[in-house]
């Protein structure tokens, strides 16, 4: 395996992990400053659709988000727990890096059970800034056209 393709698994892992130990205020650190992150049905994506569930396009908008979370949104408490695939590297160009990885997230409240709340894939393009990896573009493309109206966490 190549040094990126390593350092891009770690990105995923470290994510993964931000959003599952509640470390949210560490999730925008992982985008550039002018990035993408959607998420979006597996249809819409395959169609080439603008039409997002979530829709964030800087790194300013992730702050806010999780601020929001933080202080403003209302919901039930929980927690996910990501399960990843392996990185598949799918393009490499001029230091830019095309990506597939698949996830799993499961979703735990105090009071009910356990729930396989998302199954997908991340579609993302990596750059590197200072030697690190970071996410240019992250789609969250989910594969059942149908999410859980519980959506404030980052997946």
């Amino acid at each position: 395996m190549s040094e990126a393709h390593d350092a891009i698994g770690a990105l995923n892992l470290d994510y993964a992990i931000a959003i599952d130990e509640d470390r949210l205020e560490d999730w925008p650190g992982f985008f550039v400053e002018q990035c993408l992150y959607r998420i979006v049905g597996r249809r819409d994506y395959e169609l080439g659709r603008p039409g997002s569930l979530l829709v964030c396009d800087s790194k300013g908008m992730l702050v806010d988000r999780v601020k929001a979370i933080r202080s403003v949104n209302v919901f039930e408490p929980h927690r996910y727990r990501h399960v990843l695939g392996p990185t598949k590297i799918v393009k490499e160009e001029r230091a830019r890096f095309e990506t597939y990885t698949s996830y799993l997230v499961v979703r735990t409240t105090q009071n009910s059970p356990m729930v396989l709340f998302s199954a997908g894939s991340y579609r993302d393009e990596v750059v590197f800034e200072g030697g690190a990896p970071k996410l240019r573009a992250r789609n969250v493309v989910l594969d059942s056209e149908t999410i859980d109206t519980l959506l404030s966490l980052p997946i």
